[in-house]
C-alpha cells in the first residue's frame, strides 16, 4: 500500500490547496498503473523528451535567474532519475538543463490561464546539500517539501508532488526553492497538469455547432413573432 500525507493549507489571500507527497515507491515502469495510483490518468503530461513544452506551460530558473520560457535549452536524458521515458528537467549548468554545476537555486513553473491540478516527480533533492526546499503556490509560501512525511531526501527519486486547487481557486505558478544557494542538483519529470474548464480551447467543431445553435434560436424567435 502506498501511503501519502495531505495537508489543507490556506494563505492570507484565502487561496487553498490540497497538497500531497507520494512516497518514491509509487514509481512504476507501468506508467498507466502509476498514473492511476497518483490520480493523474486524465492529466496532460510533460515528459521533457524534447525542448518544446506543452501548451500553456512555461518556466524560469532562480539564482542565476533566467527569463520565462516555453522551451528548454536542450533535452537531457537521465534514466536513473526519470519518472517515465528517461528524460528529465534539471536545475544544473546555470539553468541550461545540463547535469553539472552551477546549480540554480530554484525553479518556477507557470500555467497560462490557471490550472486546477498539478503534479511532478522529483529526484536527487538532498536536504544535506540544499537545505530545506520551499514550496510556493502563486507566490504564497506553503512550507517546505521536508514538511511532508513521504518526501525522501536522497540521490534517487524523492517522490511525487501533487497539488489540487480548492473550490474556485486556480494554480498559476508553482515554485521549488532550496535554502542553500547553488548547492543542490535536483530534477523534475512526468509533470502533470489538469486545466481549468475556462482555460480549455474549444474545438472548431464545437464552435461551429454553437454558432448553428444560436442561429437556430434566432430563427425560432422570428417565427414566433409572426
Amino acid at each position: 500500500m502506498i501511503l501519502t500525507t495531505s495537508l489543507l493549507l490556506a494563505c492570507a489571500t484565502s487561496q487553498a490547496s490540497l497538497i500531497s507527497f507520494h512516497a518514491p515507491g509509487v514509481y512504476s515502469s507501468d506508467i498507466a498503473a502509476m498514473d492511476a495510483a497518483l490520480g493523474i490518468t486524465d492529466y496532460e503530461i510533460e515528459s521533457f523528451t524534447d525542448t518544446q513544452l506543452i501548451d500553456g506551460l512555461s518556466y524560469s530558473f532562480i539564482n542565476p535567474d533566467t527569463e520565462q520560457s516555453t522551451e528548454l535549452v536542450k533535452a537531457y536524458s537521465f534514466p536513473g532519475l526519470s519518472w517515465d521515458d528517461g528524460y528529465v528537467l534539471t536545475n544544473g549548468a546555470s539553468g541550461n538543463n545540463g547535469w553539472s554545476a552551477t546549480w540554480v537555486q530554484g525553479i518556477t513553473f507557470f500555467f497560462e490561464g490557471g490550472i486546477t491540478g498539478f503534479g511532478t516527480g522529483m529526484a536527487n533533492a538532498q536536504t544535506n546539500y540544499g537545505g530545506n526546499h520551499a514550496l510556493l503556490i502563486n507566490d504564497q509560501s506553503y512550507g517546505n517539501l521536508e514538511d511532508y512525511a513521504n518526501f525522501t531526501s536522497t540521490s534517487g527519486r524523492n517522490g511525487y508532488l501533487k497539488i489540487n486547487a480548492e473550490g474556485s481557486e486556480l494554480i498559476h505558478s508553482v515554485t521549488i526553492l532550496s535554502t542553500n544557494a547553488n548547492a543542490d542538483g535536483f530534477t523534475f519529470d512526468h509533470l502533470a497538469i489538469s486545466r481549468a474548464a475556462s482555460a480549455a480551447v474549444p474545438e472548431p467543431t464545437s464552435i461551429a455547432l454553437l454558432a448553428l445553435g444560436l442561429i437556430g434560436a434566432g430563427f425560432s424567435r422570428r417565427i414566433l413573432k409572426k
